[in-house]
């Protein structure tokens, strides 16, 4: 994409469960201009049981608000990248033989029935082919692969607004672009992003096999502990949990409060350990090098003092995933992760 005054900025949507996060970037010589916009559902929203699980109308006007919110419209961007995700997108690291690239296609489509956990017929399949080893006479292939009637589903809101992604990517390839924009440096990186209902964990490491894991996580699970601990309502845990953190310097958080009494606990049984298991399963497949510092990605992830409490029951340095920071850009922005790498993808 042409990076001078012209250039138009590149849209990044992530149409959570929650809310639609929009985060545009757009090339400027010298700097980059950022937008970002956030538009909440609300949980009183109707169900559809499909894609976001929310009504595509419901979904669609807050796409349309999100935009208004950042003063652009999907007419005046570049492009617009719209993130999938869920139990039905996949994404696996296959070895095929040396093949040219016109033979690749091809070879993928019979080589993913052994990959896939669905018939082949009934999804959508695409690869990316990752590295090139002659003296091995290999190709490393990167699997994406959902289901047709899962990206309908998710696609619907964008019809309503006559709107058509430029391009569709699978959650954990938008964390890893935002990873890569945030980590230079060499050795393993990881990043969990904390959604309402599940997470991803996406583990990134050069010469190394790429590895994502979904956990059944989610800031839910928070406002259910806080809700037991404190003995006080879903509704109410809730707004105790978006107050904390908020930007509000009046609310201060203690771990020690009997609002967090349950908390460690089920971020230990939950998270923590799937963590744990899942860089322990890694090394069963690669070599694992040092992991310097997780981020934690999503709205949870403001939290106060939750990346502290992770790096005590990891063993890891923590730090809280923030996209959007410096430039004159906003802070405390970890929600922003996926929509950021999306608006990162025709960059």
């Amino acid at each position: 994409m042409f990076r001078g005054f012209r250039a138009r900025p590149w849209a990044g949507v992530d149409i959570g469960q929650w809310s639609v996060k929009l985060v545009a970037l757009q090339s400027l010589v010298g700097r980059q201009q950022r937008w970002a916009a956030e538009v909440a559902y609300g949980r009183e929203a109707n169900s559809s049981g499909k894609g976001t699980g929310r009504s595509p109308e419901i979904v669609a006007k807050a796409i349309e608000a999100a935009f208004s919110a950042a003063n652009l419209s999907p007419r005046s961007c570049g492009g617009v990248s719209i993130g999938i995700a869920g139990p039905d997108v996949i994404l696996k690291q296959v070895t095929l033989p040396l093949l040219d690239d016109s033979e690749v296609g091809s070879a993928l489509r019979f080589e993913s029935r052994k990959h896939l956990p669905f018939d082949p017929q009934t999804m959508i399949v695409d690869y990316q082919v990752l590295g090139r080893f002659p003296s091995e006479r290999k190709l490393e292939i990167l699997l994406a692969a959902v289901s047709r009637d899962h990206l309908d589903a998710h696609l619907a809101a964008l019809r309503l607004l006559d709107l058509e992604p430029d391009i569709v990517d699978a959650a954990p390839l938008a964390l890893a672009n935002a990873l890569g924009a945030m980590e230079d440096s060499l050795g393993a990186h990881v990043i969990v992003d904390i959604g309402d209902k599940a997470s991803h964990l996406v583990l990134v490491q050069r010469g190394q096999p790429f590895f994502s894991r979904r956990l059944e996580f989610g800031g839910d699970d928070l406002t259910k502990a806080i809700a037991d601990s404190a003995s006080i309502p879903l509704e109410e845990a809730e707004e105790w949990k978006l107050a904390a953190g908020s930007d509000s310097p009046a609310f201060r958080v203690e771990w020690n409060s009997p609002e967090l009494s349950s908390v460690p606990e089920v971020l230990r049984t939950k998270l923590v350990d799937e963590i744990l298991r899942s860089l322990a399963f890694y090394r069963t497949q690669a070599t694992l090098g040092d992991v310097g510092r997780m981020w934690i990605a999503g709205a949870s992830a403001r939290l106060p003092g939750l990346a502290t409490r992770l790096t005590e029951l990891t063993g890891i340095p923590v730090a809280v995933f923030d996209p959007l920071a410096g430039d004159r850009g906003p802070t405390g922005t970890p929600q922003f992760a996926q929509a950021f790498g999306l608006a990162l993808r025709a960059s």
